[in-house]
């Protein structure tokens, strides 16, 4: 105890240390592990001129932001891998010191929970990998922390600054990320359960104005894309609808972010005991003299959550750990106060903090593999592009063509194919494409139909492999009926299925997570 309460002297120190730790995490890596499918979208868009890209990204689900700043980044400082992904470091360290500042306002006379939620933003592999990544999730939690700052003060002071500070990182949020309008609605929503209180204060009529011009700006920047998207997500989404599981995979993303098939039922039952101390301390607390903060902090994790929750049942799912971001700092908030709560024996903080201090071990033990690409989060699918390009390439002969299965298996072999043959194509039969006209024009290649297949060919297929089976080096694979397909598993096996029964197997190899087949059409 005597080191916390060295560390409380100057707690302000203390959250520029814990942030500089996090710098020090987020330049670990970066270059260590080829771009994956998504990563490679953001790549693409910012290496074309200005109108290009808007026109490229009229075909995205997201909004334009994040590859304008990309491209402004890259125009600086190049366009090496670690370069793409350092753009994303800086506002995931914000983040950190944004939480500590959010935590001393929402609990001002207990220094030791925002720390405690700031040291977990830090080392968490789920911020440090969404931090690394260069897409634009760690923009998204900035933001929208940022806005959630401008309006704590907003609610206590009610003066326009603030209010305008919400609104325009608002607004830049929804320009990055169309999942802030799920967090603005909820710190929208709060003043009026509250409504008497924050009625008496003035705020109601002032926060309806910030909202309103919100909508209105973000409208006008942004519905020509959304209204344009809308059918096309309603149609063509992956995502599967939320479910009591998944919401729970959620908290285990925040704490350990990747998933290690050898550790994760031990992790799991480390993030169930964790919920369920954190549920019965939280429970007594409402309680007690610190039930507005923590019915606060309660509101700002689970009010996004929710929100996205009902949306997904009822228009589409949309649900996703990686989308959440920005409503982990509130999980480690409740932590932070479960840990730290008032006690009347000592010791008392045994229960909360062990399973707390385990876990935190335990994803710092997996960061290595992390960085490598070794362990991804859920729904990452990340292989080695370089390393599969090299083996067609040393195999190649003239005519001989590479047809992947998969969208998500085809665009990293396209982009890193650094004008090695054969060519890559994409087969048109896929039919969760991913992909557009305009970005294949792009990356001068095309799709291809089963038809138009000759010669020697060699199919893609993407594998969902343990970690101890990835190798970059090319192993002999056994076509059997039990193949752990990663995507589309029914229309992987039935297009291998189909080949098989008209041509010839000449070889079937597995390079990382990719299984390349080759077949004699002639």
């Amino acid at each position: 105890m005597q080191s916390l309460r060295l560390l409380l002297q100057r707690p302000g120190r203390t959250a520029l240390a814990i942030t500089g730790l996090g710098l020090i995490l987020r330049l670990f890596g970066l270059g260590a592990r080829p771009l994956w499918f998504d990563e490679v979208i953001s790549a693409v868009y910012a290496r074309q001129d200005w109108p290009d890209l808007l026109r490229l990204n009229t075909g995205d689900n997201h909004p334009p932001g994040y590859y304008l700043a990309l491209k402004a980044w890259l125009t600086l400082f190049g366009r090496e891998d670690w370069v793409i992904r350092l753009f994303s470091v800086g506002p995931g360290v914000a983040a950190i010191w944004l939480t500590w500042l959010i935590g001393r306002r929402i609990f001002p006379e207990r220094a030791e929970i925002a720390l405690t939620a700031a040291a977990l933003m830090a080392v968490s592999p789920f911020q440090v990998y969404f931090s690394q990544e260069a897409r634009n999730y760690s923009s998204l939690a900035f933001l929208v922390l940022l806005a959630t700052f401008f309006w704590l003060r907003a609610l206590e002071t009610n003066r326009w600054r603030d209010w305008l500070g919400m609104g325009l990182a608002g607004v830049a949020g929804l320009f990055v990320n169309f999942t802030t309008a799920f967090y603005l609605l909820a710190l929208g929503l709060f003043p009026f359960i509250l409504w008497k209180e924050y009625g008496r204060k003035g705020v109601l009529p002032r926060i309806v104005l910030t909202g309103a011009a919100t909508g209105l700006t973000s409208g006008l920047l942004l519905w020509p894309k959304l209204s344009n998207r809308l059918d096309t997500i309603k149609d063509n989404f992956w995502i599967p609808q939320p479910d009591l599981l998944i919401i729970l995979r959620t908290f285990y993303s925040f704490i350990f972010g990747v998933l290690d098939p050898a550790s994760f039922l031990a992790a799991f039952g480390l993030v169930v005991i964790i919920l369920l101390v954190a549920g019965w301390q939280v429970s007594r607390g409402l309680f007690g003299p610190e039930r507005p903060a923590l019915a606060l902090t309660g509101w700002l994790l689970l009010g996004p959550l929710l929100l996205l929750v009902l949306i997904s049942l009822v228009f589409q799912p949309l649900y996703l750990d990686k989308a959440l971001i920005a409503c982990a700092p509130y999980f480690y908030l409740v932590l932070g106060w479960t840990v730290f709560r008032p006690r009347k024996r000592p010791g008392g903080w045994v229960l909360a903090g062990v399973p707390l201090v385990v876990a935190v071990l335990l994803g710092l033990w997996l960061l290595p593999d992390m960085y490598s690409g070794r362990l991804n989060p859920v729904y990452i699918a990340r292989y080695d592009a370089p390393a599969v390009n090299r083996y067609l390439h040393q195999q190649a002969q003239p005519g001989d063509m590479v047809v992947n299965v998969t969208d998500i298996g085809w665009l990293p072999l396209v982009y890193y194919n650094e004008n090695l043959s054969p060519a890559k194509f994409l087969l048109k039969e896929y039919p969760f494409p991913n992909v557009f006209p305009a970005l294949l024009q792009q990356l001068n290649t095309r799709w291809v139909s089963q038809g138009e297949l000759t010669g020697r060919t060699w199919l893609v297929f993407e594998l969902n492999l343990p970690p101890d089976a990835i190798s970059p080096e090319a192993r002999p694979y056994t076509l059997t009926r039990d193949i752990p397909w990663m995507h589309s598993p029914d229309f992987q096996s039935q297009t291998l299925g189909k080949f098989q029964s008209r041509y010839k197997v000449t070889s079937a190899v597995v390079v990382d997570r990719l299984l390349l087949v080759e077949f004699n059409l002639s």
